[in-house]
């Protein structure tokens, strides 16, 4: 490919598009119905990219189309930068206009993944309203853009706000861990831990009447999802919120160890952004997952 001096103060980018549709689908047919154009559209831009390379980019084989050799290597080299424009260009279309979606920021993630996203196919066939998920454990400023805040260390003074459920925490283990050590004491368990929660386990044990020098933690990971996942696979003993392994507990992946449930102290909350453009929709939100939690459904 060949581009000179001249070209490149023109150069067409509608044609670009069209090209790197047309690389996608393998069709000039179905790139002219993804981007609302005709066929004999895209055949044009198509020309038109060729003669600014000044080679082919697609060859003809009976109904199908290939790249070449040049066509592939621009394809391979645009069409990640292409796609991230337009999904930029369609995000801001839509942050400038009023909408029905709601935005929903938690400096949780775990129950975030665990609680909130698992959930949102259920409010959405509800409500007719749907909603992005954004996580952040900075605090929030008055110009974020964002509707509600859920959190359980954060809080946003001033505003309308719902405590949604009590944490409480649990022991749990694969069923093989716990029958493997279920004749030693706790403090003898392999235990596996949360750095983003290292409160937990001195928590749990002084409420469960252990000594929390004595436990061994065998391992530790950033998130407790990924903790959790650890002690699925039989890694250790994990201490958890209750409300975030009630899945694999109703599924037998985890059992209990102990049969306590230790208050934490703290609670989840739900914030309105008192600068939200969907404050009814964002206090039905807060009321339905209220709802949801309190009759133990994560």
């Amino acid at each position: 490919m060949r581009f000179t001096h001249k070209n490149a103060t023109s150069f067409p980018l509608v044609a670009l598009r069209a090209f790197t549709t047309v690389g996608r689908y393998k069709s000039f047919t179905r790139a002219a119905g993804v981007l609302g154009v005709t066929q004999g559209a895209i055949s044009r831009h198509v020309a038109t990219l060729e003669s600014f390379a000044d080679c082919r980019l697609f060859v003809r084989k009976g109904s199908s189309i290939e790249f070449t050799p040049e066509g592939l290597q621009l394809f391979e080299a645009v069409k990640d930068a292409m796609s991230t424009i337009e999904l930029t260009m369609q995000l801001l279309a839509q942050r400038g206009r009023q909408h029905d979606r709601l935005r929903v920021r938690t400096s949780m993630p775990s129950f975030a993944m665990t609680v909130v996203v698992p959930s949102l196919g259920d409010y959405l066939a509800r409500h007719g309203v749907q909603v992005d998920v954004i996580t952040s454990l900075s605090p929030p400023q008055a110009g974020d853009d964002f509707d509600v805040l859920i959190t359980r260390d954060l809080s946003l003074p001033g505003t309308e706000s719902w405590e949604l459920v009590r944490e409480e925490l649990v022991c749990v283990a694969s069923p093989a861990l716990v029958a493997a050590h279920q004749a030693q004491a706790g403090e003898t368990w392999p235990m596996v831990a949360a750095r983003s929660r290292p409160d937990m386990v001195a928590t749990w044990a002084l409420g469960a009447d252990r000594v929390p020098e004595h436990l061994r933690v065998l391992a530790t990971y950033d998130h407790l999802f990924l903790a959790i996942t650890a002690a699925v696979g039989g890694a250790g003993f994990l201490v958890a919120p209750h409300l975030l392994v009630m899945d694999q507990l109703r599924a037998g992946a985890l059992v209990l160890a102990d049969e306590r449930r230790i208050p934490s102290g703290a609670s989840y909350v739900a914030y309105l952004h008192a600068r939200s453009a969907h404050a009814q929709a964002a206090r039905q939100f807060c009321r339905w997952l209220k709802g949801r939690l309190r009759e133990g459904r994560p």
